[in-house]
């Protein structure tokens, strides 16, 4: 049975937010190696965070969950661990799908599922912008403010550094 981790950790809050921000299997152009890339640059963008958390209104951020809580910053994650009844909803669905093995989508939401618990538990992935990489929006939202670099599209995301 798949399970995610304690959503209290840092490592729960981050397969949360992975599962709630990256399209699933449902996507049309769906494939486990963009989930995996769009994931990993979304762990990039999340320590790096943590890493620097100030300038992202979570300046005395002592666990990942403050940065995801910093006002304006993750929607639907305001509360947490607390968070939008629509996201855990959608999360729930995913394991739901993953642990029915009668379910023909069961094998596609598994590997989904595993990605970004794999991704949470690794050491951070290497970041691959120019910079630091900062923020994502929806693919063509424009930027997120001010001193925000296109880095590029992964999967309906766009990512920004600095």
């Amino acid at each position: 049975m798949i399970q995610l981790p304690d959503r209290n950790s840092d490592e729960g809050v981050e397969s949360r937010v992975l599962l709630a921000e990256c399209p699933g299997p449902a996507n049309p152009n769906y494939t486990i190696e963009l989930a995996s890339e769009a994931m990993q640059l979304m762990d990039a963008v999340l320590w790096n965070r943590m890493k620097n958390p100030g300038p992202f209104l979570a300046a005395h951020a002592k666990s990942l969950a403050d940065v995801v809580r910093a006002r304006g910053q993750f929607r639907g994650f305001e509360k947490y661990p607390d968070y939008n009844a629509g996201i855990i909803n959608n999360i729930q669905n995913a394991l739901d799908i993953a642990n029915n093995p009668k379910d023909a989508r069961s094998a596609a939401y598994i590997a989904f599922v595993n990605k970004a618990v794999e991704i949470e538990k690794s050491a951070n992935y290497k970041d691959p912008s120019p910079g630091k990489l900062a923020s994502w929006r929806a693919a063509n939202s424009g930027t997120p403010g001010k001193g925000f670099l296109f880095y590029k599209t992964v999967f309906g995301n766009d990512f920004y550094y600095q």
